[in-house]
């Protein structure tokens, strides 16, 4: 893999954005919540001619930019305290913690509440979030697959982490979906669009008109679904 950080100029404006050129077939362009921007192209590629690329689509790189700009909140870190939210499934639960004889997490009434004794009430709700990432997103992946068996092919396998770039991927030589551990946060909605989205990539690798075309398919309000998560700041 080769990184290099290269410049284009539009208008007035400098966009600076990291190149990685590694194995892979085609060209991506993504602008991160932080305004950082991330190309990645075949490793052999003439680097001019991704760089033209890039400045042929200088306008929505812009655009997305300032996006973010307006919309971005970087979360607040959490303490673990009483009295502070935390969200599951699209919902604010008010924390509460309790010293106790047990650990255990269970949400009751608008209530996130954590007994603690011999675990940190950090590591009993992350433990918490992994459990429910994991039981939700595979009856998800269920029920999204569905659709998915007249094309013939085979379900992904999944895995949960905590990615700080976006809210899934998929890997077609594993055949492998992973979710971010964060999108337990969202609703099932959106949830189900981030499945959708990295089920239409075991078809079509790249963001192309016939993986957009499948995507609406499968996921009708998909546009919606992705502004929700790309303004949520969790």
């Amino acid at each position: 893999m080769i990184a290099t950080t290269e410049k284009i100029e539009y208008g007035k404006e400098i966009i600076e954005f990291e190149l990685l050129q590694e194995d892979r077939k085609t060209l991506s362009i993504e602008v991160l919540p932080t305004t950082k921007i991330k190309v990645k192209a075949p490793q052999n590629k003439n680097k001019q001619d991704i760089i033209k690329k890039v400045k042929n689509k200088a306008k929505w790189i812009t655009k997305q930019k300032r996006y973010f700009v307006d919309n971005y909140k970087k979360p607040d870190k959490k303490k673990y305290v009483s009295g502070e939210c935390f969200r599951y499934l699209g919902k604010q639960y008010l924390l509460k913690v309790i010293k106790s004889d047990i650990d255990s997490v269970k949400l009751i009434k608008g209530y996130l509440i954590v007994e603690y004794n011999l675990k940190t009430p950090a590591k009993l709700i992350n433990k918490w979030y992994k459990d429910k990432a994991l039981s939700t997103y595979e009856k998800e992946l269920d029920k999204c697959f569905q659709q998915f068996i007249p094309y013939n092919i085979v379900k992904p396998s999944l895995k949960i982490r905590k990615l700080t770039k976006r809210w899934g991927s998929y890997n077609q030589n594993s055949n492998t979906i992973t979710m971010n551990i964060e999108t337990i946060k969202t609703n099932k909605d959106c949830i189900d669009y981030v499945i959708y989205h990295e089920l239409c990539h075991s078809l079509y690798f790249s963001h192309k008109r016939d993986f957009y075309n499948l995507l609406e398919s499968k996921c009708k309000n998909w546009k919606n679904l992705k502004m929700k998560l790309e303004q949520s700041s969790i």
